[in-house]
């Protein structure tokens, strides 16, 4: 079940519906998967997922829609995704179904949404828990010891096939020939992808690029995004940013966001990826995408990030602490040195062939669902 704002599939949804839109079908032939998300985009309300039923419920009936359908197929096990008050009432109302809740981040475990002592007792009614790094499940275990057997970490992936590497002559031509079209013929582009809030960290970026500016005048700060994945609208944080950024025009550059997976384009001609997230972030999807890019990642010492990015391996990482001093020197030490760029982002590129294919969430989430 995917219940949150966004319509499954869609190039405009969040990571919830991207790890289901990517997994689900890879093991669609070792038991039968449907998927329940919102109605929303032109999509119909029953459709597929490369081969995966796909329901579309309506979001103001969501909840008596999905009962009612979950009545007529009588799954053995159901999955909820980010929403531990809907998994609660799927299990009293069908307390013979293995059921698991999928955890991306701490938001909905945490303040408005609940606290601590109500998410305690859902999480003893489960009959397991996902989480997406080591980081989220500490940070539950923490505070709830005796759930920690109920816990599974399932590391998220990347498509490798749609990221071309930049390391052969060819993919140094394109680049190039891109770059051209835009206008930026003989810039070197340090990008940001991601969503405007303050947690992302844009603001450490935009104040630590001026010292950028001062040894690589050819550096361009590309920050692709919004403040949702569903619309472009601009909040007082963007305003902020925009400000901090008026001064370096020439040097800052805000596009709107841009769909998945279009996003690989811009990976493609970048240099760099920075990645500033607060100490909150549990996993960072942008990590593994840049990495399979074969674009060097810096990224916030933070989270889950040390679990995909290791410091001088495959990427750099900061202490948040040290942040913009951090940052500025580790952007000029890689624009600096052609060879560095390219060993850094060839390590990267092998982790994500190795650790971080959406192949091996597939096939770990599946083993799962079948012990359960």
């Amino acid at each position: 079940m995917t219940p949150g704002s966004f319509v499954i599939p869609s190039g405009r949804s969040s990571s919830v519906e991207r790890v289901v839109e990517q997994t689900v079908p890879l093991v669609q032939k070792t038991m039968e998967i449907r998927v329940y998300g919102v109605i929303g985009n032109g999509l119909p309300g029953v459709g597929d997922i490369n081969g995966v039923a796909c329901y579309r419920l309506p979001k103001s009936a969501y909840y008596p829609a999905l009962r009612q359908r979950l009545s007529h197929w009588n799954p053995d096990v159901v999955e909820i995704h980010n929403r531990p008050l809907l998994a609660k009432r799927l299990k009293l109302h069908f307390p013979n179904v293995k059921t698991v809740l999928t955890l991306h981040s701490n938001t909905f475990i945490s303040p408005p949404y609940m606290n601590k002592q109500q998410f305690g007792k859902i999480a003893e009614m489960m009959d397991g828990l996902i989480v997406n790094s080591r980081f989220l499940s500490d940070h539950i275990t923490f505070y709830h010891p005796s759930i920690k057997s109920k816990i599974t970490v399932n590391h998220l992936g990347a498509s490798l096939e749609h990221f071309t590497p930049p390391f052969s002559p060819a993919a140094k031509a394109l680049k190039e020939a891109k770059l051209k079209h835009y206008g930026w013929n003989g810039r070197r582009i340090v990008l940001y992808a991601g969503r405007l809030i303050p947690d992302k960290g844009v603001h450490y970026l935009i104040d630590a690029f001026p010292k950028v500016i001062e040894k690589h005048p050819d550096a361009l700060l590309m920050i692709v995004g919004s403040s949702s994945y569903g619309n472009d609208r601009e909040t007082p944080y963007i305003r902020k940013l925009k400000k901090m950024a008026r001064p370096f025009q020439a040097w800052i550059t805000f596009l709107p966001f841009v769909p998945y997976p279009g996003i690989a384009e811009w990976y493609g001609i970048s240099e760099i990826v920075v990645v500033p997230s607060s100490p909150r972030e549990a996993f960072g999807l942008v990590n593994v995408e840049a990495m399979a890019a074969g674009v060097p990642v810096i990224a916030s010492r933070a989270g889950g990030i040390p679990e995909i990015v290791h410091d001088g391996v495959n990427g750099y990482l900061i202490p948040q602490e040290h942040f913009t001093s951090g940052l500025a020197e580790r952007i000029h030490i890689l624009l600096e040195d052609d060879e560095l760029r390219t060993r850094i982002g060839m390590a990267g590129r092998e982790t994500v062939r190795q650790q971080f294919r959406w192949a091996y969430t597939a096939e770990r989430w599946a083993q799962l669902m079948q012990n359960i």
